[in-house]
């Protein structure tokens, strides 16, 4: 509700003035994310990987999201931002792979490309309640498939690396 105010706020204040644009982004991943903030599902995969910690998820294993590889992103959002139209108004954009993936095959996926069974803790929460099942994104942007470089097994591998990397230099 704060994301959605926070749209509405912007484009009466400057969508008469300047060309807006709104980006509604579906789940990142890619190396370099903050491991100490426990956000990011394919991270924190990796990293129960590797340390054997379990992994407690909340949310049932067939569930649909949809992970789009950082720098996808940034490419299909720099190739808006340098887009032709710069007429003021909003432009309200969903950026993502259009590719849902249930978690237990993204836990799947993620076991093979380390090779090593992931601990996966199952559990209840109040707020999984809340959590959509089925998170299927259509991407607005034009080209979308075009944009999308990194196949999610490549980019698991990506983030697996990284961190592996982090962990033998600390």
């Amino acid at each position: 509700e704060l994301k959605l105010r926070q749209e509405e706020l912007v484009s009466q204040q400057l969508g008469e003035r300047t060309r807006v644009i709104i980006g509604r982004l579906s789940n990142l991943y890619g190396p370099g994310q903050n491991l100490g903030k426990l956000q990011g599902l394919i991270s924190q995969l990796v990293v129960s990987s590797i340390t054997k910690v379990p992994l407690k998820m909340f949310v049932s294993l067939d569930t649909l999201r949809d992970y789009i590889y950082t720098d996808d992103a940034a490419q299909i959002i720099l190739s808006l931002v340098m887009g032709p139209n710069w007429k003021p108004g909003v432009d309200t954009q969903v950026i993502a792979s259009g590719q849902p993936v249930s978690l237990g095959y993204l836990i799947h996926l993620a076991e093979d490309i380390a090779r090593a069974r992931i601990p996966i803790a199952v559990g209840a929460h109040a707020s999984s309640a809340a959590q959509a099942r089925d998170l299927r994104l259509i991407p607005s942007h034009n080209g979308a498939s075009s944009q999308i470089h990194t196949t999610l097994p490549a980019g698991i591998k990506n983030v697996y690396l990284d961190i592996l990397g982090r962990r033998q230099r600390a």
